[in-house]
């Protein structure tokens, strides 16, 4: 098993004027393990954390799912075209009281979802990038990595569960 595996980390933002102030709604931390990284991390992104405010204003209202799903599938497709092959998204909704990326919410905006809430929100993403041709399948761990012979053979990313 390699000693380790080199990647970038990456964070992506996104920013809506209101009021003439840039406000940032979403972030999205990743870890991008490229063709220069030994098996079994080998051209994988681990999407490690993702969080929001609720800030986002539209017109008509009720968009917030809808651009942070654009965003995420345009990131996917990016990750695609630069030869990634594989996307890991770490499906956990903060515990009351932790706070992922954005800091010191009020309590109207600590509205954490449950975890079978989040797991459809991330699987209406990815059957929109399905349906464009960006995502060609996906699953649970159990499901992709329920046929291994060894340990080895799944991926460790920096800060997950397995490390």
């Amino acid at each position: 098993f390699p000693a380790e595996f080199p990647y970038k980390s990456k964070a992506l933002l996104a920013f809506q004027k209101s009021d003439g102030v840039d406000v940032c709604l979403f972030a999205l931390y990743v870890q991008e393990y490229g063709s220069d990284c030994p098996e079994p991390n080998k051209n994988r992104v681990y999407i490690s954390y993702l969080d929001s405010v609720r800030y986002f204003t539209s017109e008509p209202s009720g968009h917030r799912s809808t651009v942070y799903h654009a965003v995420l599938v345009a990131y996917v497709e990016w990750t695609r075209m630069l030869g990634f092959k594989y996307v890991h998204i770490w499906v956990e909704p903060p515990k009351m009281g932790d706070e992922y990326i954005f800091f010191a919410r009020s309590d109207q905006q600590r509205k954490p979802m449950k975890r079978e809430k989040l797991r459809e929100w991330y699987k209406r993403m990815l059957d929109k990038a399905q349906a464009k041709g960006i995502v060609q399948q996906y699953g649970s761990m159990h499901e992709t990595f329920g046929h291994i012979k060894s340990l080895a053979e799944i991926p460790l990313f920096h800060g997950d569960q397995w490390e």
